[in-house]
């Protein structure tokens, strides 16, 4: 099958790899707006003279609204199309970038960090729904590979990117970077041809498509699946949030040696959803989702008796967490995404959002008063995936449909307990 074959509908203007391109970048779009400028932000508070807390919100505020916009916009391309969505996404997203690097006190720079973070949960939410749209079914899960791949690679070269910008020029052209990256993504998106067509279109009022997310989180495959592979982003965002302090304060590395660490990690995690791929061949999704959860529960237990002896037994053991991770996002994705046969907005929203909430609790989680910061985050994988499991194997009994998962059903059975739904379905 050529490229030209992997897309639904033809993209005149992009094609096939140009699609690929605009939803790679759109994938990087995040990973940069929140990782580039944390050079910056222990300098922050002396040059907007404000608290250390204000300089926070600058973080805080853009993940928040990051998840709202995730939430929202979804839907509302069900009702408009994916195209002007985008395009707004991406336009407010590039203005907003604009702003904050002309931002002249914290109170403006919060205020279009808010602005950007609206913009890239619209890109990011439309992105997930456009792979649904144009790609053929046998496809979708190689794009969602490499989208994965990148989102895991962009915070390892995003700091990187950051603090050599600050050795040659200030923090302020970070965000001047982050705006080129809006105008490249801007500049693909006016290619972009449509990909949901008027007629299946969401045909009642805006806010009526709202409601399209409860409709599809209603689902009970959907919904049960989701929060099962959404736990995986627990104990890994909690990672993120004290992996810091367990280099450089419990282990006693450098900063250097932290951020070696660090991006050895990131990167071998990239690895993850080209496993996936190889191994698809030879083993169903139902298999693998099994041997995963059995991994991560290992890789924590582990984690824990090991894992304090030397920092290269503790990147090892979460390494093996990380790349279960990995593994279970595209495939699952892909999975969640068939579930519907219309809603595929509300399903990306849905999906991206609570992997994002899920990954709020891991890092509120990770600082809790743990004996340190390794047993925290091992007792958090060892916990959360053996609860993972439960469910997994009271899913895998019950009988919820799940399409890709439990296709052995006998015709009929799940109907009365969350089966896809209908297209015309809805309008209502």
């Amino acid at each position: 099958m050529n490229m030209k074959q992997w897309l639904v509908q033809p993209q005149r203007k992009l094609g096939p790899l140009g699609l690929v391109v605009l939803l790679v970048v759109s994938s990087l779009v995040t990973p940069l707006s929140l990782d580039m400028y944390t050079p910056a932000v222990p300098h922050m508070a002396e040059l907007f003279s404000t608290s250390t807390g204000m300089v926070n919100l600058t973080l805080v505020g853009y993940f928040l609204f990051f998840a709202v916009g995730l939430l929202l916009f979804g839907p509302v391309s069900d009702h408009y199309g994916r195209r002007p969505v985008l395009l707004a996404g991406v336009l407010v997203y590039t203005v907003g970038s604009a702003f904050c690097a002309l931002s002249l006190d914290i109170w403006m720079f919060i205020f279009f960090r808010v602005v950007q973070a609206l913009g890239a949960g619209a890109v990011s939410a439309v992105a997930t729904a456009i792979v649904k749209d144009a790609f053929v079914p046998q496809r979708r899960a190689a794009i969602l590979s490499l989208v994965q791949i990148m989102f895991v690679i962009g915070p390892v070269l995003a700091p990187f990117l950051g603090a050599l910008i600050m050795q040659v020029v200030n923090w302020r052209m970070t965000f001047v970077a982050l705006g080129a990256v809006g105008v490249g993504c801007c500049t693909l998106a006016v290619m972009f041809e449509e990909t949901l067509p008027a007629e299946k279109r969401f045909e009642g009022s805006v806010f009526s498509s709202l409601g399209r997310l409860g409709v599809v989180a209603r689902n009970k495959g959907f919904a049960s699946f989701l929060g099962i592979v959404g736990l995986f982003n627990l104990p890994f965002m909690a990672y993120i949030a004290v992996g810091s302090y367990i280099y450089i304060s419990f282990f006693g590395l450098s900063e250097i040696e932290y951020s070696l660490f660090f991006a050895a990690a990131a990167l071998l995690t990239a690895a993850g959803p080209v496993i996936w791929l190889k191994v698809s061949k030879h083993i169903s999704a139902r298999c693998f989702t099994s041997i995963l959860l059995a991994v991560a529960l290992g890789s924590g237990v582990a984690m824990l008796l090991v894992g304090e002896l030397t920092p290269v037994l503790f990147c090892l053991t979460f390494l093996v967490f990380a790349m279960t991770e990995a593994c279970v996002r595209p495939y699952s994705t892909d999975i969640l995404l068939s579930q519907q046969e219309s809603d595929a907005g509300a399903a990306s929203s849905l999906i991206n959002f609570t992997h994002t909430a899920i990954g709020c609790v891991g890092m509120a989680l990770a600082v809790l008063p743990w004996p340190n910061y390794v047993v925290g985050v091992g007792s958090l994988v060892v916990v959360t995936m053996a609860f993972a499991g439960i469910c997994w194997i009271a899913l895998l009994k019950s009988r919820i449909l799940l399409p890709g998962i439990k296709d052995d059903m006998p015709k009929g059975a799940g109907e009365e307990a969350g089966a896809r739904i209908p297209v015309q379905d809805r309008a209502q």
